[in-house]
């Protein structure tokens, strides 16, 4: 009998106001679906019910007394079959996976010696759900410490949102309220996290390779000064597309390294910052190489739509048994992409209905590019868990 027969995933939430009412509300909700001791509990609240996250800790140890408690403070939450985008809400979501092995983490920075303390020592077979303190904690050289092990997991999250300044997030750790660093837990034995990742921008013009940069500014492409061949591509492109790219003016980036020395088809995209004529430059929001590859980018709710659409569909294909699902969505998504609310989980449950989704609107998509870990932006890192053996 497969492993998924046993199996037991459940989301829930609630959009009270009151912490102690919503935090029973959800957890009453995921113990009728889920019943009590799951291997792992997900916590996603929104500033609302930041001041009470321990209220939001002590009901799920109280009421669910789960092995692993993983959560944190985000700008909105995801659950029920609903995106909770401005308004208070808490989203839980739990798993009992039988003959799984699953260790929750806590990451923290060692100044005195400049290290990461905490990673998990787990196989590539593995699946990792992260969550970050973004003020606190160096993910992107982190991820890039990362990248040069042999026998990485697939890594998949996001960064806590909601916040203006540092100590405001809140993480949840197993019994601890944590403010700084990151938690999560790793997963193998039985099951994984298959994972997805949409785009919400749609490439505008040929791709360039990087000639000359500095840090985040790029000054030649393919030989050419940055701001020369961006001219040429708005005026190539019409009016209309050229309008639609200066209201959010974005680059995709192709990484140059990956597990498989292939090219990777996954961009990561960035925001352009500012251009200088005179120099011919152009500044994005991330460190670029020469060396990679570069493309400019509009948001477009369209090209989002039926890019996810299309993804999940293949990820569908090769994995039908779809237990349960995370999504960690870009802040920028939702009704300020889409116009509406619920869009993304809309369609998920379109491919799986009733299938138990929680997430939240995060400030950086985590998800793997060719199997390493990178930092995402108006994107929506979808991990789809499913079983990898038979009993």
């Amino acid at each position: 009998m497969g492993l998924s027969a046993h199996a037991i995933v459940a989301d829930a939430v609630s959009d009270r106001l009151d912490t102690a009412g919503a935090a029973q509300e959800a957890c009453a909700l995921l113990k009728e679906k889920v019943g009590g001791s799951p291997d792992v509990v997900l916590a996603f609240f929104s500033p609302h019910h930041r001041a009470a996250a321990a209220t939001v800790l002590e009901t799920i140890q109280r009421e669910l007394t789960p092995d692993s408690i993983c959560g944190s403070s985000m700008a909105g939450v995801i659950g029920g079959g609903r995106e909770y985008q401005v308004g208070p809400g808490i989203a839980l979501w739990a798993a009992r996976l039988p003959g799984a092995r699953l260790q929750s983490y806590c990451l923290e920075l060692d100044d005195a010696e400049s290290r990461i303390t905490g990673w998990p020592d787990v196989p590539q077979s593995a699946s990792s759900v992260m969550l970050v303190e973004p003020f606190s904690f160096p993910l992107e050289p982190f991820f890039e410490s990362l990248r040069k092990l042999p026998d990485l997991p697939t890594v998949l999250g996001g960064i806590a949102s909601g916040a203006d300044r540092a100590g405001e997030n809140v993480l949840l750790y197993d019994q601890t309220l944590v403010h700084h660093g990151a938690v999560g837990f790793a997963l193998d034995g039985g099951y994984r996290f298959e994972t997805v990742l949409a785009q919400g921008c749609r490439p505008v013009g040929p791709a360039f390779t990087v000639t000359r940069s500095e840090g985040n500014v790029v000054y030649e492409l393919g030989g050419r000064p940055a701001y020369a061949e961006l001219s040429e591509v708005l005026i190539a492109i019409g009016e209309k597309e050229r309008n639609l790219f200066m209201r959010a003016p974005h680059v995709g980036i192709h990484p140059l390294h990956n597990q498989s020395g292939e090219s990777p088809a996954d961009t990561l995209i960035r925001g352009v910052m500012g251009v200088d004529p005179e120099a011919g430059a152009i500044a994005v929001s991330d460190t670029i190489s020469e060396g990679e590859c570069l493309q400019f980018q509009s948001r477009d709710r369209g090209y989002a739509h039926l890019q996810m659409e299309s993804s999940l569909k293949l990820a569908g294909s090769f994995e039908p048994n779809v237990l349960g699902a995370l999504m960690f969505n870009c802040t920028a998504r939702g009704v300020h992409l889409f116009q509406r609310a619920d869009h993304d989980i809309a369609l998920l449950h379109e491919l799986w209905p009733q299938l138990p989704v929680a997430g939240c609107f995060a400030a950086g998509e985590i998800g793997p590019v060719c199997g390493l870990p990178y930092i995402h932006g108006l994107s929506a890192s979808i991990g789809l868990l499913v079983p990898t053996a038979e009993k």
